[in-house]
């Protein structure tokens, strides 16, 4: 999976290996975001040990996408401490698949965090003008809520 960093002025260049690469998790991510994710992330491990977490690409919103192809950023009006930014993207079109370069892909909400920008949240669908519950953070702390009522309840909840 190739990753492009998240530079804002005057940062070091980031090499990764992956989206939540331990130096991106350290340096474009909030603490928030990064508590959540670990906790969902050692949920993950201890169910199946896969490592899949949610079975697709969650920033690119789906399970196969070709190459990135005319990407753009657009920052929208912020909302209080919350810089929502919109990346439009092709990740469909190896497949003869028109995208539709109208509508973001993915909308990250960034905010300032000890002096620089990092992403708190992010959306591969369903933004709703930031519905916090159709959000991937949200998505990773429902994993560990449900992994959490199954080892008090011993049973997973209905779907």
């Amino acid at each position: 999976m190739a990753v492009a960093g998240w530079n804002g002025e005057g940062q070091p260049a980031v090499e990764a290996q992956g989206y939540f690469d331990e130096s991106l998790l350290a340096s474009i991510y909030s603490s928030s975001f990064v508590e959540v994710y670990r906790l969902a992330q050692k949920v993950d491990e201890l169910q199946d040990g896969q490592g899949y977490m949610t079975g697709y690409d969650v920033v690119i919103g789906g399970q196969d996408s070709c190459p990135l192809k005319d990407v753009r950023f657009e920052t929208l009006t912020p909302v209080g401490a919350v810089t929502p930014v919109a990346v439009y993207f092709d990740a469909m079109s190896c497949f003869g698949h028109a995208p539709n370069l109208k509508e973001p892909g993915t909308i990250f909400h960034v905010i300032e965090q000890d002096g620089h920008y990092v992403i708190d949240n992010f959306w591969n669908r369903d933004y709703a003008a930031g519905n916090i519950e159709t959000s991937v953070k949200a998505e990773y702390a429902a994993l560990t809520h449900s992994y959490l009522d199954f080892l008090v309840t011993g049973s997973w909840p209905k779907q």
